[in-house]
């Protein structure tokens, strides 16, 4: 009896006959789904928005009386619950202990185990404070010109939107005088300038090479560092948050905000460890000290308030949303002209997601260029969102042209 369903709310991928759970095999490829994508991005809340924009909901029940239930968009809570629901595993929970069940399960071992490894990391991070809806990526790294720790804060403005920012530590804890000084940085500006520093550093030969020179290599672990480099560059827009964390603060040593740049010190040993692996034996350094990347930046005051400069222009933050849903949008593509015979109705039921859905993502990819580059920088028509931009991408037309009349977009 202990592993019997006792009842209430029948999970997403069962039915029940007889008071005994049966597998949905519909549902239950959305249960296998969910649990993969949990997996590759390891984030609720990134799942939680990949879902929305594929048109996901949750199961959909008739009451007692025919009255229709369910079939809302998931909530974190309802992921979190999901994601730790034994049913999957083919197990019953009762008054608090886990028994086998007398159901399918939907999730194998090796899936469920790493789904709450993940979960649990991810509890551990949150309770760090590394898993926020923006974590302060260089917190404890940026310094202002004169050596003051800047400090990661956040305002609330109107309308409940939280901006963040670094600030020096005179202005955040020091007397309050209008004599004291420091800096107020916007948090996106800084982190985007820092990352794609970064980027462009592992993505540059000659840079990578100069640094790894430091160290007395034979060209077969040069050749290993810089193939480790190019594929660090080649996932870098997948990198999550906390994976992003973890590499800046793997590899950076200070980040230094001054009057007309910004300075990025790595620490030579860590970044070649990560090239090689740690159980490469690195001889000691030839040349002390740290490797130092320039960005040329000011702060200037702008139309909405305090931005950093580079090159005459305002540092432009991607927009997360847009580019994930233009990087689904290719997938699907490249699934469909995979060779793989799979039709686009084939691919709608195994991924649970409407054929209308999967049409409009297929005419994203034949978007205008530089409309890709006005959404992906955060630059849309007015009120345009994802899921908007989606909808009018159904009949979107190809001439593109016509696509800018169509999306309201104004490129540059």
């Amino acid at each position: 009896a202990k592993g019997m369903w006792m009842g209430g709310n029948v999970p997403l991928g069962y039915d029940v006959r007889e008071r005994k759970l049966i597998l949905n095999e519909t549902e239950a490829e959305t249960v296998r789904m969910i649990f993969h994508r949990y997996a590759e991005l390891g984030s609720v809340r990134l799942l939680g928005r990949e879902l929305d924009r594929h048109g996901v909901v949750s199961k959909r029940r008739e009451g007692a009386r025919g009255v229709l239930a369910g079939g809302n968009r998931f909530s974190r809570g309802a992921l979190y619950t999901l994601l730790q629901n034994p049913i999957y595993r083919g197990e019953i929970r009762h008054q608090g202990k886990v028994y086998p069940g007398q159901h399918e399960a939907i999730i194998d071992a090796e899936l469920w185990q790493l789904v709450q490894e993940k979960l649990a990391g991810n509890r551990q991070a949150r309770t760090l404070g590394e898993t926020a809806e923006a974590p302060s990526l260089l917190a404890g790294l940026i310094v202002d010109g004169v050596g003051q720790r800047m400090t990661p804060t956040h305002a609330a403005k109107k309308g409940g939107r939280r901006y963040r920012y670094y600030v020096s530590t005179q202005l955040v804890s020091g007397p309050r005088s209008d004599h004291a000084k420091g800096w107020r940085i916007p948090a996106g500006d800084i982190e985007v300038l820092v990352l794609d520093r970064l980027r462009a550093f592992f993505a540059s030969g000659r840079d990578l090479c100069e640094a790894l020179s430091r160290f007395d290599l034979d060209a077969s672990a040069v050749r290993s560092a810089m193939m480790k480099a190019s594929q660090l560059v080649e996932g870098w827009a997948s990198l999550s948050p906390i994976k992003l964390r973890e590499l800046v603060r793997a590899v950076v040593e200070t980040i230094t905000v001054d009057d007309a740049k910004v300075v990025a010190s790595l620490k030579p040993r860590e970044l070649a460890t990560i090239l090689l692996g740690e159980k490469c034996d690195l001889p000691e350094a030839r040349q002390p000290g740290a490797i130092e990347l320039r960005i040329d930046a000011k702060l200037r005051r702008v139309a909405k308030g305090i931005r950093l400069v580079v090159g005459g222009g305002v540092a432009e933050k991607p927009d997360a949303q847009m580019v994930a849903l233009l990087r689904d949008a290719h997938a699907t593509r490249e699934a469909l002209l995979s060779g793989r015979d799979e039709t686009i109705d084939a691919m709608s039921q195994r991924l649970g997601i409407s054929r209308d859905i999967l049409s409009a993502q297929m005419r994203l990819t034949y978007l205008a260029p530089d409309i890709v580059r006005a959404l992906v920088l955060g630059r849309p028509a007015e009120g345009l969102t994802p899921a908007g931009l989606l909808a009018l991408c159904k009949d979107l037309p190809h001439d593109w042209q016509l696509q800018h009349a169509v999306l309201g977009l104004e490129t540059r």
